[in-house]
């Protein structure tokens, strides 16, 4: 058996073994972990697996995603939360040809600011900083002229004052690229792990994620369009607080069958406008359903979109994700490549 086939099978039985001891749905920690690190991926409607615009902070959605000719490359950026609430990460890449694999460092760091930190009554003690930080090492090969396939290993750190947690997670991905119909499709299971010291002794889930998705660019257009499917792992992803509504507004909501169906969807588009100016746009049904407050207009709740400038070895990259009406937050990135392209 060819080294690559051993590989594939190796991989798919740590994702089996994890799986197992992975507790689905419900309440977890580390949610930071399910914010979209890169600005496409924000664009794109908060989760991608099968694009193919080949930026290597994508690899945080499908390990897979990381390929040769990301060689040479680092991705810089910067999520802007809430005015004390910001997040960096960085992205370095290299392939070694001797193995014939390509590998990522991610890096994430989440700052929630300086908070006051008080007693029972409320008394001022100090100040603290509370974060939320992940380092990733990633490894990519290809198989055959088609597929890829990636791994991904974590180490969760985070700590809010006198309560500290850490973690181990794995990432798996699967790609499919046919370069002759110009389509991709991609698979990934995120976050599958455990917490390797609690924050008060409680075992606590890490929010495990099951996607798969396509993308398919038209042949005789600039556009490509992207479907994905999120939380496959479980049907009814709708959080529904019956005691809220009830209060709020006199009555409570039950979901249908399309509509739990509906929210596991994102849809997204790319229009390109030439080799250098790259438009995106993205809805999220889960989003749109979850974040929308009755009774009122809820404009572009659920939207988002960007822009990719794409630079002879320099690209930049601006999304907005809208959550509420007036709430939402913007992501800015930075691609530089220290080898030029071909």
């Amino acid at each position: 058996m060819r080294l690559n086939s051993w590989l594939i099978v190796f991989i798919l039985c740590v994702a089996h073994t994890m799986l197992n001891g992975q507790t689905l749905g419900g309440s977890s920690v580390y949610n930071f972990l399910s914010l979209p690190s890169h600005p496409l991926t924000g664009a794109l409607g908060g989760k991608n697996v099968s694009s193919f615009s080949g930026e290597p902070g994508l690899i945080n959605e499908n390990p897979a995603l990381l390929r040769e000719k990301n060689d040479g490359n680092l991705s810089t950026n910067f999520t802007f939360l809430a005015p004390t609430i910001t997040a960096f990460n960085a992205v370095g890449v290299h392939h070694l040809k001797k193995i014939n694999t390509t590998f990522g460092l991610f890096i994430n760091h989440l700052s929630y600011g300086s908070l006051d930190q008080t007693d029972a009554a409320g008394n001022i003690l100090g100040t603290f900083n509370p974060f939320d930080q992940v380092v990733q090492l990633t490894a990519s090969r290809q198989y055959g002229t088609r597929w890829h396939y990636g791994l991904s290993f974590k180490f969760i750190n985070s700590r809010y004052g006198g309560y500290k947690s850490t973690a181990l997670a794995a990432d798996v991905g699967l790609n499919y690229y046919n370069e002759e119909k110009l389509m991709q499709l991609g698979f990934s299971a995120k976050n599958m792990g455990t917490q390797l010291t609690t924050y008060a002794g409680i075992q606590e889930d890490i929010p495990f994620d099951m996607t798969i998705g396509f993308t398919k660019q038209l042949e005789k257009a600039p556009i490509r369009f992207s479907f994905t499917a999120q939380h496959i792992h479980q049907f009814d992803i709708l959080y529904n607080d019956n005691f809220f509504n009830t209060v709020n507004y006199g009555r409570t909501e039950k979901s249908g069958f399309g509509t739990k169906l509906i929210s596991h969807v994102i849809l997204a588009t790319d229009i390109l406008l030439g080799k250098k100016i790259v438009l995106t746009g993205g809805y999220n049904f889960l989003k749109r359903k979850e974040l929308r407050i009755q009774n009122l207009s809820n404009g572009l709740t659920g939207f988002s979109y960007g822009i990719t400038l794409k630079l002879q070895r320099l690209d930049f990259c601006y999304s907005r994700t809208n959550y509420q009406t007036s709430l939402g937050y913007s992501q800015v990135g930075f691609t530089y490549r220290f080898r030029k392209s071909e």
